[in-house]
Order: C-alpha cells, then sequence, then structure tokens
C-alpha cells in the first residue's frame, strides 16, 4: 500500500481546539487540514472514532461499538448552520479553551443538544435529507438497528449490561426483539439520526481532506467490549457461556513492566467459528473501514497470530495461556474478498517475531517507534533507522508514548549515551526531538509520522495516554490534551515542509 515517501502528523479529533469541551467535526478539524497540506503532509492519522464508554474513562480503544462513530465529535455549530439547533443554544454551551478538557463535562453538557437536534430533524428535515437518511439506514442496517435498539434497551431498562436483561432478550428471541423494535421505535430513531448526522459531517470533512490531497490513517482495537451490540448479536463468534458471560478474557502475560500482566477483560474470539463463516464479521468490520480511512492501523495485530488468553474468573493476567489464532486463513480471507488491504498492522511487543512471517508474506507494513530502538540492542534493534525497511510505517512515537522531549527526561543513561553517540552531536532536552523528528522523516521507511507534540516541541505535559493508569474522564487524565489554536503557526508549517521537501516526503 506504501507506493511512495510521504509523511503525516499524528493527531485525535478530540485534540482539536474546539469550542465545546473537546474536539470535533467543525471549523477547527477544516483549519488543521489546511495546516497539513500547507505543511507538505499527506496523511493525517487519528485514533478510533467509535463510541466511547464514560464508565471506561472515554478511552477511543474501549468502545461500545466496533462500527458506530462517536457522536461526541458532532460539530454543533454545524447542526446551528442545518437549523437543527439555534445559533444562540450552541453559543450558550460553549466552554473556556484549555489544553486539557474534563470529558465528563463536555459530555453533559453536549449530549442534551445532540439529542435535541435529533429531534428536530425528526420534525423539520427536508425531502432530501430524509431520503439521504433513508439511504444511510438501509446501507448500515447490518449494525445500526442492532446498536439502536441495544443502546435503547440499556436507557429503558436501566440496566447496562445485556446479561440482565431478561432472558428472551439475552438469547435474542425474534418475538422478543420484535416486541422490543416496535416499542422503543421513537427512541431507537433518535440514536439512528445521531449516526447520520456523525457520518454526514465525517464523509464533509474526509471530502475537504481529498481536496487537499491529506489521507485520513484510522485505527481500530482487535477487541471489542464484552458490553456491546457486537457481542450481543453475534454471540456464537467469542467464547461465551450459555448465560452470555465470557468464559475467557483478553490480556497480556507479566512482563518486566508489569508483575500481574495485563487483564483487558474483553472476550476472546472463538476463531473456529471465525473461520466457519468464512470470517464474515471481520469482512464486514474492515469493508466498514475503508469506506472511512484510506489506511487503518490494526491495534495489537499480533492477536491475528498468537494471544493471551486468560480464564474469566481469574481476577489477574498471570494465570493464562497463548493460544494461536488463523492468521494466514484470516489474510487469506481479507485478500480474497479485497482487491487490496489498506491496512497498518501495530506489530510492537515481545513476542513481534510471531507476526514478521506474516507481515512480510502478505507485505502488510508494520510500526517501527524510535524511541524504542537506543537500548542495549541498538545495533540489531528493528526500530533504529539503519535497521527499517521500506514498507514500514516509522514514528518518533505515538499516542501510548511520552512524547520525545517527556521521553528524554525520563530514559535511561544508556540510552540517552547512545542518542548521542548515534547522531554524533551533544542531545539536550531542547533539542531531542528536533534530532529524532529528523532521523523519523530520513528513514528509508515508506511512510513517517509525527505525533503533533512532537511537531510543537512540547514537553512530557502534553502526553495522550499513559498505559495501565486510570483514566476517569477528568481534566489532566488520559485522552484529554489538546492543543491551542495559536500553537499552529506559520513558522511550524514552514519547518516541516523544509524537512519534508529535504526527505523527499512532498
Amino acid at each position: 500500500m506504501l507506493q511512495q515517501r510521504s509523511s503525516g502528523l499524528l493527531l485525535h479529533i478530540t485534540s482539536l481546539p474546539s469550542p465545546h469541551g473537546l474536539g470535533d467535526l467543525g471549523s477547527e478539524a477544516y483549519r488543521f487540514v489546511d495546516f497539513l497540506a500547507d505543511s507538505g503532509q499527506t496523511y493525517w492519522q487519528i485514533l478510533p472514532i467509535t463510541p466511547v464508554d464514560p464508565g471506561a474513562g472515554f478511552s477511543p480503544y474501549s468502545s461500545p461499538s466496533a462500527f458506530a462513530g462517536n457522536v461526541l465529535l458532532i460539530s454543533l455549530e454545524k447542526l446551528a448552520e442545518q437549523g437543527f439547533l439555534s445559533a444562540e443554544e450552541v453559543e450558550a454551551a460553549a466552554l473556556p479553551l484549555s489544553n486539557r478538557t474534563n470529558l465528563w463535562v463536555a459530555y453533559e453538557r453536549k449530549m442534551p443538544l445532540l439529542r435535541q437536534a435529533a429531534q428536530t430533524f425528526q420534525l423539520n428535515a427536508t425531502t432530501t435529507q430524509r431520503v439521504d437518511y433513508e439511504l444511510f439506514c438501509q446501507e448500515e442496517s447490518h449494525w445500526l438497528n442492532d446498536y439502536a435498539l441495544f443502546t435503547t434497551l440499556q436507557q429503558d431498562t436501566g440496566e447496562y449490561w445485556w446479561v440482565r436483561w431478561p432472558p428472551d432478550l439475552v438469547r435474542r428471541d425474534p418475538q422478543a426483539l420484535a416486541r422490543e423494535i416496535d416499542r422503543l421505535s421513537d427512541a431507537m430513531e433518535t440514536i439512528k439520526i445521531l449516526q447520520f448526522l456523525f457520518d454526514q459531517q465525517w464523509k464533509e470533512l474526509v471530502d475537504y481532506c481529498f481536496s487537499k490531497r491529506v489521507h485520513l490513517i484510522g485505527d481500530i482495537p482487535i477487541y471489542v467490549q464484552h458490553n456491546s451490540p457486537d457481542v450481543w448479536a453475534f454471540q456464537e463468534i467469542f467464547k461465551l457461556n450459555e448465560h452470555g458471560m465470557p468464559t475467557f478474557v483478553a490480556g497480556a502475560p507479566p512482563d518486566y513492566f508489569s508483575a500481574e500482566g495485563q487483564r483487558w477483560g474483553n472476550p476472546v474470539y472463538d476463531w473456529p467459528k471465525h473461520e466457519e463463516t468464512g470470517f464474515q464479521w471481520w469482512i464486514r468490520r474492515l469493508r466498514h473501514q475503508m469506506k472511512l480511512y484510506s489506511l487503518t492501523r490494526l491495534d495489537h495485530f499480533l492477536g491475528f497470530a498468537v494471544y493471551w488468553e486468560i480464564p474469566a474468573s481469574e481476577p489477574t493476567a498471570k494465570v493464562g495461556e497463548w493460544v494461536q489464532a488463523p492468521i494466514d486463513a484470516f489474510l487469506d480471507a481479507m485478500y480474497r474478498q479485497f482487491d487490496t488491504l489498506p491496512i497498518i498492522a501495530e506489530d510492537l511487543g515481545a513476542r513481534t517475531p510471531d507476526v514478521q512471517p506474516h507481515l512480510r508474506h502478505f507485505q502488510i507494513p508494520g510500526m517501527r517507534l524510535l524511541q524504542f530502538g537506543f537500548g542495549e540492542d541498538v545495533a540489531t534493534s528493528s526500530h533504529i533507522p539503519h535497521n527499517h525497511i521500506i514498507n514500514c510505517v516509522v514514528y518518533t512515537g505515538t499516542h501510548d508514548n511520552p512524547t520525545t522531549a517527556g521521553w528524554w527526561m525520563g530514559t535511561d543513561q544508556v540510552s540517552r549515551n547512545n542518542v548521542e553517540a548515534y547522531l554524533g552531536v551533544e542531545v539536550t532536552t531542547t533539542n531531542v526531538t528536533a534530532h529524532l523528528s529528523r532521523l523519523t522523516m530520513q528513514s528509508v521507511a515508506r511512510l513517517a509520522i509525527l505525533p503533533l507534540q512532537d511537531a510543537l516541541n512540547l514537553d512530557e505535559s502534553h502526553r495522550m495516554n499513559t498505559p495501565g493508569e486510570a483514566s476517569p474522564g477528568g481534566a489532566g487524565s488520559n485522552w484529554s490534551w489538546r492543543y491551542l489554536p495559536d500553537q499552529l503557526t506559520d513558522e511550524v508549517a514552514t519547518r516541516l515542509l523544509a524537512i519534508t521537501k529535504m526527505t523527499g516526503r512532498i
């Protein structure tokens, strides 16, 4: 998929300085696209745009849907332009600009207005809007109907967890589902309209990106939440018991960083059942992604080859085993279905060698992180520039890493010495970001991505996410970082453009 040298920036939509507490699909998104174009960038990489769960700290990697859009990203200003909200209502809901957002406050302020806009759409939509809406509902029915019913049942029953619903709903008895769809049709309509409005705003942004020759790179986690319409509607392709509860959950084994490992809690896939269906659920999921993005990063790609399976009764990840997954059969099925497979494999971690032969065979680009390249194994590390390959994507760091300046402040002396020896210059907190960003752009890798924080030379206080730390969604917690409008200067764009031209990535 990576046919020529190019580069881009990593920034999630929520990190835009939009006026309602978190970034959205409004004017600041278009301004950022202009900045990308002016600085010679070809790609804008984002994090997952599926709905976020307040109970999971608003993490975009712990979503209650694998297909739906995060309606918090809808621009209220654009809804006002369409007449679904008044300008006064939108202005009254604005929050002060800050480089950190309180996601709870933004959620509580924005959701009532979104529901109000959906109700106005029901009453006042034009004929053209209604036709577009009906077409959207038809094309997305394979996930939209289940998502709308699931979300409405949560609200109607007051029970968030589907396994505690009445037994006929848990086992999805057709008569019971038909009864609830008829009874809850109005509430379901509100949810569908919001998904339609999100879809419309997303398509408008994608069209603008294309007009500026900017492509979007999306991101999807390999696993889905147990408490989701995806598991509820397709219980047979997950390892569940007769009551719908997981028998095994996903995670990572104990290692140097975590004595108890990581127990993520997502139900693991019943891969033999997936194979029996020809991987139809995954085909639908990837086809959906291809409509949204030019490229998609598959998070935890290792899980398609081998995954850590933890008995659901275990409180930690200490007890578990590595289980093989059918990666070759999976990829064969994907390549039979699609002419090309526009994905980037997140192949980081101790068991990276398990997936490398498959990536080479199917010519799927993996990832390289410069921050991982300067340890004791500097000569042989796959992350050090002299060992990069053409068919990969190189980063200074990702959303899960410190900013480069923050990494330098926190790293060990061996890595510091290796950075200076590798570069042949004195490296300081002030210049380390520029040096590693330049190395990233100079790499033989076809695609180079810099987090916006590194493009702006920001310190550790601007980190997006610290894995393993609790994220309650308040100001200063994970996923809450935003840049301020005056940080996107002409000087930054000119500097980026110069290094992009020099390294042949225009």
